[in-house]
């Protein structure tokens, strides 16, 4: 089937308008085919619709359409439709995807990329911001997409973690993409597409903030993504749509616990918690429940070596998830010969920190001091280590060498 123009998608997202449920359904009634579905709408094929929709679908002309057009190609704004191959395939999956994206940046590569959401709270505390830095900068160093709603606060903070490791992050507008909301906010769009990422909106492009936008957009946060991060979140939060949206489309929740469990602030995330979210006190509780997904394990590891390296090198091969157990009790004491096969195939921070572990099992705070590192530099590396299993955490959170 061929690829229906641009101007047929804008002409049948200016009929239904965005987020329209019947949209989808017209078009799956036409195989996709938004040129059939365009036809039958206008010529009044399709009952459900109501008067206004009915009354759009006469009066819309092409003459409404190439102002859109020319304001998008003057502003650099592309627009990616259903039907492109840049078009995310994740969100594709979801029930109720947006037709089209106006899109500032680039989308390609994003289909083989993995992609986590992360959302919080406008009023974010120091407590958050800094959860978020230290949670999403080193996966973003991994070359994981970050994808948050471009609002002040968590959302901010997502974004500007994933920038501090210069990866790619995605920002996702509840308003048209020429509306300066928030006004604070406008360098940040600016350096979002600077440095590679992407800021969308399925709204036309100067559509102004409507509380229903924000709901709406929502489900695009979490679609885009293998799973949504809460970084903080009140009771009435509206971050706790987005996570609501994941579940729907199956995807995994994630949140980081609260600093203070009887604080308002942070009630959001306990019900969450209570019924199956993930605990992040680290990247590296986020990066393991990613690898258990056949299709993220293949892409985080690709970002974490050259696939030569991994053919070469036996000992820097990925265990087996059944391995994983082996966190349930300190492992046996490994031999020194064994040691140093492992040590040849490692980097120099790496085979650093083997040592230190070697030497003897410690917690992340000791072999901060031990090794001289930060402890940013000192997570990373021992990630490194974990997932190619030549360490692993026992009970009492210190790390031992295994095999």
């Amino acid at each position: 089937m061929a690829k229906s123009p641009v101007e047929v998608w804008l002409w049948l997202l200016m009929v239904m308008q965005p987020y329209n449920p019947k949209t989808n359904e017209i078009l799956a009634q036409c195989g996709g085919d938004a040129t059939a579905a365009s036809k039958m709408v206008r010529d009044g094929q399709f009952p459900f619709l109501n008067e206004k929709e009915r009354k759009r679908a006469e009066q819309v002309r092409m003459s409404a359409i190439r102002p859109i057009l020319e304001m998008c190609s003057k502003n650099g704004i592309r627009i990616v439709t259903l039907d492109d191959d840049e078009y995310p395939n994740a969100l594709r999956e979801i029930v109720d995807p947006p037709i089209l994206l106006f899109t500032a940046g680039s989308l390609e590569g994003l289909n083989e990329q993995t992609a986590i959401a992360a959302v919080g709270a406008r009023n974010v505390s120091d407590y958050g911001r800094a959860a978020a830095e230290g949670i999403l900068t080193p996966l973003a160093k991994m070359g994981i997409a970050i994808v948050s709603g471009l609002a002040v606060g968590a959302d901010s903070a997502a974004h500007r973690a994933a920038l501090m490791g210069h990866g790619r992050t995605i920002g996702v507008l509840g308003c048209g993409i020429l509306v300066n909301y928030p006004a604070e906010n406008a360098q940040l769009k600016r350096d979002i597409v600077d440095n590679g990422g992407a800021v969308i909106s399925e709204l036309l492009p100067t559509a102004r903030t409507y509380a229903a936008y924000f709901r709406h957009r929502n489900r695009i946060i979490s679609g885009l993504c293998s799973g949504t991060l809460i970084i903080e979140a009140g009771e009435k939060s509206g971050s706790l749509l987005t996570a609501a949206h994941a579940i729907d489309q199956g995807r995994e929740v994630f949140c980081i616990p609260p600093h203070d469990i009887f604080s308002k602030r942070y009630s959001g995330v306990v019900p969450l918690l209570r019924e199956g979210a993930v605990p992040v006190f680290g990247y590296t509780d986020i990066v393991e429940r990613l690898l258990s997904d056949y299709s993220d394990r293949e892409r985080i590891l690709n970002m974490l070596d050259e696939p030569e390296e991994l053919s070469k090198e036996e000992t820097r091969k990925p265990q087996p998830a059944e391995k994983k157990s082996a966190k349930a009790a300190p492992p046996a004491e490994i031999p020194k010969s064994a040691i140093e096969d492992i040590l040849t195939g490692l980097q120099p921070d790496e085979a650093a920190v083997l040592k230190a572990i070697a030497e003897k099992p410690a917690g992340m705070d000791e072999l901060v001091e031990r090794c001289g590192m930060e402890y940013s530099a000192l997570s990373e590396t021992i990630t490194n280590l974990e997932l190619f299993g030549h360490v692993t955490r026992g009970m009492d959170g210190s790390y031992y060498v295994s095999t």
